[in-house]
């Protein structure tokens, strides 16, 4: 199949001059300028100025933000075949990083042509709000710090697409002492057994931290992140766990980087990654879960019976056992209290 070649903002100008029968000596006349500057202007050796571009659309009647839109454009095609030339890529070699079968099949992004493989990385750039290809790497690398992940194009998607959902949220004042109030919450929830993705948001928010629950993408190992936006704090969680203490135990452990890295998240994200934790803040969960003191001395001991336990919540206690290795992930014990989640709760 012959592919079409690309349409620029020159060709267009090439094809309105021949159909108002205009010269290129009356029109660079026209515009002011000498009819070379006009000459490499059409075979694209010029780019064009803002000043340039007022005159054409003042000649022409062609809308300024129409003749933007297409140098912008073509400066974005430029850019891209540079880079895979540069890394030696075909396009659909680099599509393959962003998942974007995947990205098509789940609406993840409003792509302008499904068909066109340059239009889906031209999307993929723009949707990452940023002007050249080589600056998507640089976005967030502070989220890499601490992290084997070598699919950071995925996690730099499920960053975007929970920033933006973040945008919808209305958050009151961040206090410090909120963190607390937030932990005893999910503490309060999971003695109950109860877990609403809507009523956690609306608590979260109303505790001046903005939270998103977000669908994971297909192959990637992210289980949540925490990041600092201006001065509130923002908490993404994805929805890779289907068990009620496995969330909130994710939920706990961002709360705990909220607690000791607030101010250090200004300047870049903490991820949290399925296959590896990060030791400090885990801990510091485990021990809002159930309190150290009262695991290692009660709930550890050979005689301890979970169905008697009232003090913390059973779910909490079979995730720290199961954990440790102390009780079977596939036991009847664990899977009865620490239980799956109703798909519609989250």
């Amino acid at each position: 199949m012959r592919i079409m070649a690309r349409v620029r903002f020159k060709d267009l100008l090439n094809d309105y001059l021949e159909y108002s029968h205009i010269s290129n000596k009356e029109f660079a006349s026209r515009l002011g300028i000498t009819p070379k500057h006009l000459i490499n202007i059409l075979y694209g050796k010029q780019s064009l100025s803002a000043e340039i571009i007022e005159k054409i659309s003042m000649v022409t009647d062609i809308s300024i933000e129409y003749i933007y839109k297409m140098e912008a454009d073509s400066f974005l095609e430029d850019d891209i075949e540079n880079y895979l030339k540069v890394h030696k890529l075909t396009e659909t070699e680099y599509l393959k990083k962003w998942k974007y079968r995947f990205l098509i099949k789940n609406n993840y992004i409003d792509f302008s042509d499904t068909e066109n493989k340059m239009n889906i990385i031209k999307d993929i750039v723009l949707y990452l709000r940023v002007p050249t290809i080589e600056q998507i790497y640089k976005i967030d690398n502070g989220a890499f710090y601490k992290s084997k992940n070598d699919k950071p194009e995925l996690l730099l998607l499920l960053l975007e697409k929970c920033y933006r959902k973040m945008l919808d949220e209305n958050v009151l004042k961040y206090k410090k002492e909120n963190v607390m109030v937030l932990v005893n919450y999910i503490l309060d929830s999971a003695k109950k057994n109860k877990f609403n993705e809507e009523e956690l948001i609306k608590v979260f928010n109303e505790n001046g931290v903005y939270l998103v629950i977000e669908d994971d993408i297909s192959g990637s190992k992210i289980r949540g992140a925490f990041k600092v936006h201006r001065v509130a704090p923002a908490i993404y969680i994805t929805r890779k766990y289907k068990r009620i203490a496995d969330v909130y135990f994710t939920l706990l452990h961002e709360l705990a980087h909220l607690k000791s890295d607030f101010n250090s998240a200004k300047a870049k994200n903490f991820v949290s990654y399925e296959d590896e934790s990060e030791a400090k803040a885990d801990m510091v969960a485990y021990n809002w879960m159930v309190n150290d003191e009262y695991y290692n001395n009660v709930c550890k001991k050979d005689n301890y019976n979970i169905d008697d336990e009232e003090r913390f919540p059973q779910c909490f206690v079979v995730y720290r056992l199961a954990k440790d290795g102390t009780l079977p992930y596939k036991s009847k014990v664990y899977q009865k209290y620490n239980f799956l989640l109703k798909e519609n709760s989250i």
